[in-house]
């Protein structure tokens, strides 16, 4: 028998699979900078899980407008502990909301929670430390408003509330200023160090957690057999497996990825790997040749993107002047990358690279690469790609480089031209796909111009070919591939240059989908037997005389 519907609670009090618990919110409530990590510790292992998705500088809002709050719904949680308003305050670009904005955005959290079927907690704002110069040891909480609008919208919804406002200051008041400054972090601006009077250090997270946890057993008792009494010992901080931490809000060892990267060794021989929270980091990234073993992982694909805005045509006072249009740069060998999105946001109006790789030996796996016209160069050396999206229109996947794509999406963005190899004569291989699935986006696309494409005159998707080729040896196959109606049915192209068609070596392997023509296609172009196919392994293709295999660690 259920202690009540829908909580995964029976009569023993243990739960019949784990409760997920969700904690949304700005930086206050991050495992880093505020009490998220803390009340992990609080949970019994056996009966509870917590996902934090707070992340630093978002508001109500800016969480909402984002998809940070549909990527949060999407992990069908049973608890959503939700808690804004520091960035909601006045001042605060793109962040900032009025009073009224606010209370309707918390609604839609509570209403958006309960449409999925889980429950929501509304948690007023984590006081600020400031002290009342009026009144010694008191505190005059500029997020007063904002913790009453809470409080309100808790009692109209019948929404259990953590009044974590009330609490902190109380706490804060009875240890006075000295004390509070133990679990102040120390921030540097404009070349002054001061205490952070907002985020908590490591002796604040589970000392604010045990206020979140007192208020939880209280006003949600439903949730008290998965609250420890004490917190159990902290595990290893997951951020401690990795070199640097990158996080935008400061809670990191660095605020920027190219930061990060010039503080690994030079000429390294083991991996050194960063760690990126999520957000939008723009602006140029080079690796530069002399970091090897550079290993990259993002905390959140779609949330964690690196981006750039212009093509080769265009140029701000930080473009390296030798990689113009292009966002991410690899030069070193064994670079690593996953989990990640890596995009040029130039649009199409002229080569515009996401990303190039003129390192050996490049692994990206789960990683998104976008753009339109060349979003993907791969220059020299070996490359392997797994389960990533590449999307873009012209020649979006070009280069000298051998390498491998397994289980990828190519996504065709108004037709065009999917590869454009310049494989070397005497290389044996250029792009190798395999079980890769070839797909159009269904959504228009506005142009410069102002003009809608991706479809033809009569409505039609846009048609795109699987490659033409940029040098006379280009090597481009296809093995085992899904193939969207969108793919000419002669499937390839000579680049407006019949003599390519007695060099170039094009080829396919068991294609199919409404795509997959063999019949139709050039017949300059070949498809494989069974046993050409059978050679065409990871070994063959990428091992080289140093026997690299890139599916090891």
């Amino acid at each position: 028998m259920l202690a009540a519907p829908g909580l995964g609670l029976c009569a023993g009090n243990a739960p019949e699979k784990p409760l997920k618990i969700i904690l949304v919110g700005d930086s206050t409530v991050t495992d880093n900078a505020g009490w998220g990590g803390g009340f992990k510790q609080f949970l019994d292992p056996h009966q509870a899980v917590c996902l934090n998705t707070a992340q630093g500088g978002r508001s109500s809002q800016s969480f909402m407008r984002e998809g940070r709050w549909t990527n949060a719904l999407a992990l069908k949680g049973d608890y959503y502990l939700i808690q804004f308003g520091h960035n909601n305050e006045p001042g605060k670009p793109g962040r900032s909301t009025d009073l009224p904005t606010f209370v309707a955005n918390l609604e839609q959290y509570v209403e958006d929670a309960r449409a999925i079927g889980a429950k929501p907690i509304l948690v007023t704002p984590l006081t600020r430390r400031q002290w009342d110069k009026a009144h010694p040891g008191k505190i005059k909480s500029s997020l007063a408003p904002y913790a009453e609008a809470v409080r309100k919208i808790a009692a109209a919804k019948q929404v259990p509330l953590v009044d974590l406002q009330a609490r902190s200051i109380e706490l804060c008041e009875a240890l006075g200023p000295e004390k509070c400054l133990e679990f102040s972090p120390l921030k540097t601006v404009g070349g002054q160090t001061n205490h952070d009077g907002t985020h908590l250090n490591a002796a604040g997270h589970v000392l604010f957690a045990r206020l979140v946890v007192a208020e939880l057993r209280q006003n949600v008792p439903a949730l008290a057999p998965v609250l420890l009494a004490e917190p159990a010992a902290a595990a290893p901080a997951y951020e401690a497996n990795f070199d640097a931490v990158v996080s935008a809000d400061g809670s990191g060892t660095h605020t920027t990825l190219q930061a990060a990267v010039q503080d690994a060794p030079e000429n390294g021989t083991k991996p050194y790997r960063i760690l990126l929270k999520p957000g939008t980091y723009e602006g140029q990234i080079l690796v530069p040749k002399n970091r090897n073993h550079l290993q990259l992982f993002g905390e959140e694909m779609a949330g964690t993107v690196l981006t750039y805005g212009l093509n080769v045509l265009e140029s701000d006072i930080h473009t390296l002047a030798a990689f113009r249009g292009t966002g991410v740069i690899v030069l070193g060998d064994d670079f690593r990358a996953e989990n990640l999105t890596i995009q040029n946001t130039s649009g199409d109006h002229g080569q515009a690279l996401a990303l190039r790789v003129d390192g050996d030996r490049a692994v990206f796996n789960h990683c998104q690469l976008l753009g339109w016209q060349d979003t993907l160069m791969l220059n020299r050396g070996r490359d392997y790609f797994t389960n990533c999206l590449i999307a873009g229109r012209v020649d979006f996947i070009y280069g000298s480089a051998t390498a491998v794509f397994d289980r990828c999406e190519l996504r065709s963005k108004n037709g065009g031209h999917i590869t454009a190899a310049n494989t070397p004569a005497a290389q044996p291989f250029g792009f190798i796909f395999r079980n890769c699935q070839l797909t159009s986006d269904p959504q228009p696309w506005i142009n410069p111009q102002g003009v809608a494409v991706n479809t033809n005159r009569d409505g039609s998707i846009a048609q795109a070919d699987l490659g033409r080729p940029w040098r006379p040896y280009a090597s481009v196959t296809y093995l085992n591939c899904a193939m969207g109606g969108h793919i000419k049915p002669e499937g390839w192209n000579n680049w407006r240059n019949p003599t390519n068609e007695l060099t170039a070596r094009f080829a396919e392997y068991h294609s199919t989908g409404p795509g997959a023509s063999p019949a139709r296609r050039l017949r300059w172009t070949r498809q494989l037997t069974d046993a050409e196919a059978q050679k065409i392994t990871l070994a063959n293709v990428l091992g080289g005389v140093d026997h690299w295999d890139p599916t090891l660690p």
